[in-house]
């Protein structure tokens, strides 16, 4: 019964907090700008459409939001291009509910500083600042054993002081992504679907991404990733991306993530609710693990030098079961604009979604036999001759004989 109300109460829980996602996320669609991209791990390793299965999944791929284990949070600071003067933060949330997908959330702020405004003649017209607010909506659920669907909703907004002009418009994205015997995944990221427009202006351009993702170590204590990106804008291949991510102290995420998805279908089927899912897998021995990525942006489209990226992650289990807290930090080294810096905090929190919850032990009460009830009856004292009342019978001696 005690059982029965505490899974009754986590229910609850999810049908309110569903709610109230989406009510914000309604609430929200204000504005947004959907360049520069977020997150640390992704801008460390250039590759990350099949490779998305944490929180920076919003703005990568949405498909891979159903390989979160537990809800994430995230908050990051980037300086972008050195010295210009521009700098974003965001703030992310993911809940994945397990039976339903999980649901996503991407606040983010581009302040570009002051600018100069001149008109096309050159003339100087003073100096303007212009700041984007973003917001990305999203959600992912798995289609069939190894298909993710994901679609994200963002809306952009590019706002101009002293200009007095603004521009607001909607962009939708689409994923999938397919995951091959839990070592590799192909993704497929349709970015901006049909471009957004704004006031007659075009704000943001339709991207294709396609990428591929191997595991290539899986060890308790190691494992390696390797990643490769396509990006095609106006019917041209533009951009090649390749990354490298090393996991040390710990198993990759990469693998252990599908891994487990994986047995949570194949057991379920046979097994119901009684599997555990996680029995077998490579865990991690200590608290603390790190992660060092790498990863090479090259244009295809036009003559550019290429551009390195990289980064590292640490991760401290506060809690093994239930929190873990990530510090990350990323840098892109551009030819022309200077380097992008990018420190993130994130959180891992709450129970895994494909974790068994165990029961509680209950003391084992013995059974208590009843013994019958004996009724007894008086039992009356018998009348028995005491050695004392015996009379003494007369033994006959050799003088008592006759003689005759």
């Amino acid at each position: 019964m005690k059982e029965h109300k505490k899974g009754s109460k986590h229910r609850l829980i999810d049908l309110l907090i569903i709610p109230c996602v989406l009510l914000l996320l309604v609430a929200s669609v204000q504005a947004a700008t959907l360049e520069p991209k977020t997150g640390a791990r992704p801008l460390g390793m250039s590759a990350f459409a099949a490779v998305a299965d944490d929180i920076n999944a919003i703005c990568w791929n949405p498909a891979g939001l159903t390989l979160l284990q537990s809800q994430e949070a995230t908050a990051s600071y980037a300086p972008v291009y050195g010295d210009a003067e521009i700098v974003q933060n965001y703030l992310a949330y993911a809940y994945p509910t397990g039976k339903w997908g999980t649901f996503g959330i991407n606040l983010s702020y581009l302040d570009y500083g002051d600018m100069d405004w001149r008109d096309v003649e050159g003339s100087d017209l003073g100096v303007f600042s212009r700041s984007d607010y973003s917001v990305y909506a999203s959600y992912g659920m798995r289609l069939i054993e190894s298909l993710s669907l994901g679609v994200s909703l963002g809306t952009t907004s590019v706002s101009m002081d002293s200009v007095d002009d603004s521009a607001t418009g909607v962009g939708i994205d689409f994923g999938l992504l397919y995951t091959i015997a839990s070592r590799a995944s192909i993704g497929f990221y349709l970015e901006n679907i049909g471009g957004v427009s704004a006031s007659d202006r075009e704000i943001a351009r339709q991207k294709i991404r396609t990428g591929a993702a191997v595991s290539v170590l899986d060890r308790p204590d190691m494992g390696l990733i390797l990643a490769l990106d396509v990006e095609e804008q106006q019917g041209k291949l533009d951009t090649l991306y390749s990354g490298v991510e090393w996991s040390i102290f710990s198993p990759s995420t990469f693998f252990t993530k599908r891994k487990l998805q994986e047995r949570y279908i194949n057991l379920k089927k046979s097994y119901g609710d009684m599997a555990d899912y996680g029995e077998g897998l490579p865990e991690q021995s200590g608290r603390t693990s790190l992660c060092i990525r790498t990863g090479i942006k090259k244009r295809l489209a036009v003559d550019e030098p290429m551009t390195f990226s990289g980064g590292f992650c640490v991760k401290y289990k506060i809690r093994p079961k239930s929190l873990t807290m990530r510090i990350e930090h990323a840098f892109s080294l551009h030819s022309y604009l200077g380097t992008t810096h990018r420190i993130s905090l994130g959180f891992e929190m709450g129970r895994m979604v494909y974790s068994r919850p165990k029961p509680e032990e209950k003391p084992i009460a013995e059974p208590v036999q009843k013994t019958p009830e004996v009724k007894t009856e008086p039992v009356e004292e018998s009348e028995t001759e005491s050695p004392e009342e015996i009379p003494e019978t007369e033994v006959e001696s050799e003088d008592n004989k006759p003689l005759f």
